[in-house]
């Protein structure tokens, strides 16, 4: 299949959003330092994982095997984070080959994760120089709509914390790995939590935007990301682009982003400790359970738009009745000669003119309301050859029939 090209930002585009940036204004109505709302699902199995950051969705698998230890660390375990771009988040990312972004985004989940000792390795060893555990962590990302990294950390960090590995014991002889039924599993030990915020950088860091979307990273001058644990200690820091940042700036930004970082590690906390009790009351878990709830949500919402539409009164205009005197002056067509015919009305009794308004007709003064609603048309002119014409419908009619009946 091949790939499809990015569709490039236009120049109408990026001039709006730095005219609506220098207004103080983002095009999704957030606040310069306002995050997006942050979700995290677990699924049934230990260390499956799901984050939503706004509409970013990206999902976080950890499994483990027993393998020999490297020899330069006999007595540590092994831990593999890989990061996929598939065209199921965007139709720009290409199946089984590497881009230049996602070589960028794993190092920089490598530098969080791996290089910063986060994860208690010496803990996987089952037998020095034998044998440890292999941690592999997979993202793939569902739907990118900005700031893939942050919901990468995030996930990847909740899996581990959720992730149980299974009890070994050696005999003498051979390593016996016991199942989730014959022992519990061991969860895995986590010294610090370090999590990766990202900062879109305009106008060389006069304009910075807290956790930018696709389009605003798109039109950003360069993008600032600095990854932090609780402890607000630095893990590691990456400035990409061409805009350049002064002291002050950056450590405003750190703050910031301290801040955030600690506000996520209580989410994740959170939710690990919300999951643990659900598994040991027996209670269902999974994130097909969770989709069950957004569909319900979704019928809920549905059946109150519903009521709402029930209530809604549609005022229906009452259609004008046609006289039944207009109904009479559909007749018959009778044919006068070549290129010329008449209108007859129907032969019904009270057959009478009726005329449209009193402004078309002069009425004789003096007349009853029955000589009134005969239609009597009197025209006259300013000159004296003008003759009087009077039409009267009725008397027409019975000459016509008169002259039917001698014919």
């Amino acid at each position: 299949m091949s790939k499809l090209k990015e569709l490039p930002v236009s120049n109408c585009e990026k001039k709006f959003i730095k005219k609506a940036l220098s207004e103080w204004n983002r095009l999704d109505g957030r606040a310069f330092e306002e995050f997006r709302e942050l979700k995290i699902e677990f699924g049934k199995d230990w260390g499956c994982c799901t984050v939503a950051l706004g509409d970013t969705r990206v999902l976080a698998q950890v499994s483990c095997e027993v393998q020999q230890p490297k020899a330069s660390r006999p007595s540590e375990g092994i831990l593999n984070i890989n990061l996929e771009l598939t065209p199921l988040g965007a139709p720009n990312f290409e199946a089984g080959r590497q881009s230049e972004l996602s070589v960028q985004l794993n190092r920089l989940l490598e530098k969080g994760l791996k290089d910063s000792k986060a994860v208690d390795l010496e803990s996987l060893c089952i037998k020095v120089n034998e044998k440890v555990w292999m941690f592999r962590v997979d993202v793939n990302v569902l739907n990118h709509e900005g700031n893939i990294l942050d919901a990468a950390s995030i996930a990847a960090l909740a899996a581990l914390s959720h992730f149980r590995r299974p009890d070994v014991t050696f005999d003498g002889e051979e390593f016996i790995i016991h199942t989730y039924a014959q022992k519990d599993p061991i969860p895995t030990v986590i010294h610090h939590y370090p999590v990766c915020i990202s900062y879109a950088v305009f106008e060389n860091g006069e304009i910075i935007l807290a956790d930018p979307n696709l389009l605003e990273e798109n039109v950003s001058d360069a993008q600032f990301t600095i990854g932090l644990n609780g402890y607000k200690e630095v893990c590691g820091m990456h400035l990409g682009g061409s805009a350049a940042m002064n002291i002050d700036t950056i450590l405003k930004t750190s703050q910031s982003a301290a801040r955030r970082a600690k506000t996520i590690i209580e989410e994740i906390k959170k939710y690990v400790e919300e999951d643990s009790t659900k598994r040991l009351n027996k209670e269902p878990v999974g994130l097909l359970l969770n989709l069950d709830i957004q569909n319900e949500s979704s019928t809920d919402a549905h059946n109150k738009l519903s009521l709402c539409l029930d209530k809604w009164n549609k005022v229906k205009r009452k259609k004008k009745k046609v006289p039944a005197e207009i109904h009479e002056l559909c007749g018959s067509i009778e044919s006068l000669g070549k290129n010329s015919m008449a209108l007859l009305p129907q032969e019904t009794q009270g057959n009478e003119w009726i005329p449209s308004s009193d402004e078309e007709m002069d009425i004789i003064p003096g007349e009853s309301d029955k000589q009134k609603h005969k239609g009597d048309i009197k025209m006259e002119g300013d000159s004296e050859e003008e003759e009087v014409l009077i039409l009267n419908t009725t008397e027409q009619v019975k000459k016509r029939q008169k002259t039917r009946k001698e014919d």
